[in-house]
């Protein structure tokens, strides 16, 4: 009963809303007001209906921002599982190995002479053979995942005044470039930064670029490594989908090619859901730092003199159509340009679910078959227990 009056309300509220919109919308009709006046209140309410559509394709963004990021942690989750079971199996093959040793002595013969067991074969996905292509292996120079948590490498980025993280923005990989051995601090002052939105470089604890150096991974076209002689680093030289270039240096060869492959893998599949050469936009941070000063700004035109301010009077019709063309055409290319990257993000996340799904496929099937291995290896336990 309270719902029912509750809702009840709040039909009447809106309907009392909507009543004094419709009284406001027909009050520019009235002949009190001039025809610039009723043009100026017409289009200062389009402005508004455009801003707050921009504004919600700003917040679709963002949500697809900590969309990935989630997909990405529980990717990174499955394939912790997916490896512990290469663990199990191998302790498994162990036990089968003393079980036949225990059951008789011509297994114990046997066994004496084949020697202990191999270590098993990985059965990863990745080792699966259902990916097109096997990722190289990550070297000790490249820092990812329990790492980057346990030596504290975002505090550290954040602390050197190296990096602002945007929200749902997290490291996924930090090359070094000072060595295996040295400590957090002097890798983040030397060190390629890899997050799930763009790459960057820090050479002698400065970013090369500036603070909105860099490049966004979705603007990412295609990756080649050049590689450095005995004095000179390896250079991969990354092209972005407007014609320009950026180079990253490093001076572990096989972190060079760690991150040639990461970054070539990124664009097999924008060209697939593209079919120009536009490609996604932004290709720099500066394009996210002016996004995120405009969401947080009270509007794109809060700072410019405009001829529909209240202040702003003895403005013709065609000053006002002509300034209202201009702000549209400003709306509509930024609106265009977010709404690009929203579309570009949920192409990422279906392709995304579409990898984790194979991958919980796979990760079933390893499961029912390490199961049935576990309950034959408890039958012989028992059988020589009576």
């Amino acid at each position: 009963l309270f719902s029912s009056h509750t809702h009840t309300r709040h039909i009447r509220s809106s309907s009392g809303t909507r009543e004094k919109r419709e009284r406001e919308r027909f009050a520019m009709y009235d002949g009190d007001l001039t025809i610039e006046e009723k043009y100026r209140s017409i289009a200062k309410d389009t402005h508004e209906k455009m801003e707050n559509t921009i504004q919600m394709a700003y917040q679709c963004n963002d949500l697809g921002d900590q969309t990935l990021a989630m997909l990405v942690m529980d990717r990174e989750k499955l394939r912790k599982v997916d490896e512990d079971l290469d663990f199990i199996n191998s302790s498994l093959k162990r036990s089968e190995y003393h079980l036949h040793s225990i059951e008789s002595w011509s297994g114990a013969i046997g066994n004496y002479f084949r020697g202990p067991p191999k270590r098993e074969k990985s059965g990863t996905y990745a080792n699966s053979g259902s990916q097109k292509e096997e990722a190289p292996a990550c070297p000790k120079t490249v820092w990812r995942g329990s790492i980057l948590t346990e030596k504290k490498v975002r505090n550290a980025v954040v602390d050197e005044g190296i990096h602002s993280f945007n929200d749902g923005e997290y490291i996924m990989y930090l090359c070094s470039n000072a060595g295996v051995f040295a400590d957090t601090k002097k890798v983040v002052n030397n060190c390629v930064v890899v997050t799930n939105l763009g790459v960057f470089q820090v050479v002698d604890g400065k970013r090369t670029g500036g603070l909105t150096g860099g490049i966004m991974l979705r603007s990412v076209s295609s990756a080649s490594l050049v590689k450095g002689s005995f004095m000179k680093n390896d250079v991969v030289s990354v092209s972005l989908w407007g014609g320009k270039t950026f180079s990253l240096e490093f001076w572990n060869r096989k972190s060079s090619e760690f991150i040639t492959w990461m970054l070539n893998a990124i664009p097999a599949k924008c060209r697939e859901w593209t079919n120009d050469r536009s490609g996604p936009r932004a290709s720099s941070y500066k394009r996210s730092s002016a996004a995120a000063g405009r969401r947080s700004g009270a509007g794109g035109g809060a700072g410019r003199a405009s001829v529909f301010e209240d202040g702003q009077p003895g403005a013709s019709v065609a000053d006002m159509a002509e300034e209202h063309e201009a702000i549209m055409d400003e709306h509509l290319d930024e609106l265009n340009g977010i709404l690009d990257q929203v579309n570009f993000k949920a192409k990422m996340i279906g392709e995304e679910l579409k990898e984790q799904a194979k991958l919980t496929t796979h990760i079933n099937e390893r499961v029912a078959e390490t199961d049935d291995r576990l309950r034959k290896a408890n039958r012989r336990g028992r059988r020589l227990l009576r």
